[in-house]
């Protein structure tokens, strides 16, 4: 029996799934949703299987800055480690969004069970007076 197009399709994903693990077409994101509240917006990020400690949070001229990095080992040996298989990976993730008028010392987050959440105050500046300006 001749193997189909499909078939190569189905095995070469296998192949890479196995490889590199379940999350290879995501890759270097999460997923993240915004929402906008009367007075602030909260960012929720799903980054599951990350500790607390391997996430890192920054506000800078008005863009939030998620980053993520995850390393882990698969140590397969017999009783003499005598190593059979021996794996490592790293993986990291890096988003960024743009939100402006924002109470930078306000900001809060919090990570439970693998959602980070974001709560970024919003920040009501004052209107600006516009000036006439005469056309001479």
């Amino acid at each position: 029996m001749i193997p189909s197009k499909r078939d190569f399709w189905d095995l070469s994903r296998r192949f890479f799934d196995d490889a590199l693990g379940q999350n290879f077409g995501d890759f270097g994101s999460f997923k993240t949703d915004i929402i906008e509240q009367d007075d602030a917006y909260v960012v929720e990020a799903e980054l599951p299987g990350m500790s607390r400690e391997n996430i890192e949070l920054d506000f800078q001229d008005n863009i939030l800055s998620i980053s993520a990095k995850q390393e882990t080992a698969t140590d397969e040996s017999d009783e003499e480690r005598n190593y059979i298989r021996r794996e490592r990976s790293t993986r990291s993730f890096s988003r960024q969004f743009i939100l402006q008028d924002i109470d930078e010392d306000n900001i809060k987050a919090r990570f439970d069970n693998g959602i980070l959440e974001v709560t970024l105050p919003k920040q009501h500046p004052e209107p600006k007076n516009t000036k006439k300006i005469d056309i001479e």
